[in-house]
């Protein structure tokens, strides 16, 4: 599956990332695998999409970026909006809107928080056993490996290979 070439970031980006200085617009390659409870492998996601880059204060990145998906039982088109705060060892994802959660990555740790949906939060908890970042202001890359627990039960393993690189061009 390839979702591809969503540009979000036409206009004010300045002012949703509370920031006065506008980033370096990024092209966006994600692609993120599942093993189920049973250790078979679900079909991996492609998506492809332009960001939104900034230095942080701390000495990594925040990445911004849109996720365009279609939903299998309605056909409708869903966007969320994922912000990345990114540094050596350490990588925080929050997803906004509708189906919102916050989640943090550190080797050999566990993170526990919800995910919130339109019908209600369900509890969910994630271990990371691999977090490794290259990070620059040009092009860089996040690999993500960890285990997913929702509402107390082991849901899946998920692995998530992010890259960026500096520009807009089109896919």
């Amino acid at each position: 599956m390839l979702y591809c070439c969503y540009h979000p970031y036409k206009g004010a980006c300045q002012e949703s990332m509370n920031m006065k200085e506008k980033g370096t617009r990024v092209l966006v390659m994600l692609t993120g695998s599942t093993l189920d409870e049973r250790g078979n492998p679900e079909e991996p996601v492609r998506v492809m999409t332009t960001g939104e880059l900034k230095p942080t204060p701390s000495g990594g990145y925040m990445l911004r970026y849109q996720e365009s998906q279609e939903d299998d039982a309605t056909g409708e088109t869903l966007t969320q909006e994922v912000l990345l705060l990114m540094q050596s060892g350490r990588v925080t994802m929050t997803r906004l809107g509708d189906f919102g959660t916050t989640m943090v990555f550190v080797k050999d740790r566990r993170f526990e928080g919800s995910y919130r949906t339109p019908y209600g939060e369900l509890a969910m908890a994630l271990y990371a056993t691999q977090v490794s970042t290259s990070l620059f202001p040009d092009h860089g890359s996040v690999h993500l490996e960890y285990q997913l627990d929702v509402q107390g039960n082991f849901a899946a393993m998920h692995t998530l290979q992010l890259e960026y690189i500096a520009g807009d061009q089109p896919c």
